[in-house]
């Protein structure tokens, strides 16, 4: 099988995994969501690099889930530019039963394969994201050296 074939079959099966296919809530705005539910509160800047979207893309984001209840924003007293993002209770209950969902439909999808299947297809996608993990800090380093 041709790398391109497999990166062409992992895009379809990623497509299908989308977390909000049928929700009023993009796929940007959930993973903003989600990262704030792993790391706290964070800086509209902070959540941004984290997402790797620009400040602008994170506080259209923001401003729109705040009007939902998901999050709150507050500026900083003692500087004004930053903005803090909170996640709220109902912003939290939100992705936890989101999560909750795509984790079930994906353990309906793993349950074709028997275990020993399950243990290498675990230890194929461990090694990429690894592999993408070095692969974007490398981009990182290179682009903080420049700057």
């Amino acid at each position: 099988m041709s790398t391109e074939r497999l990166a062409e079959q992992l895009i379809t099966f990623s497509r299908m995994l989308r977390p909000l296919q049928h929700a009023e809530m993009t796929p940007q705005q959930y993973w903003l969501l989600r990262h704030l539910r792993c790391s706290g509160s964070q800086t509209t800047g902070d959540l941004a690099n984290a997402l790797g979207i620009t400040t602008g893309s994170a506080t259209v984001a923001c401003k729109r889930l705040e009007k939902g209840g998901l999050l709150t924003r507050e500026r900083q007293a003692e500087d004004e530019r930053v903005v803090l993002v909170t996640l709220t209770k109902q912003g939290s209950t939100l992705i936890d039963e989101t999560r909750e969902r795509r984790q079930e439909g994906l353990t309906h999808i793993l349950a074709v394969l028997d275990e020993d299947e399950q243990g290498t297809l675990s230890s194929l996608i461990q090694r990429l994201v690894d592999a993408a993990e070095a692969q974007e800090f490398g981009v990182k380093k290179k682009h903080d050296r420049h700057h």
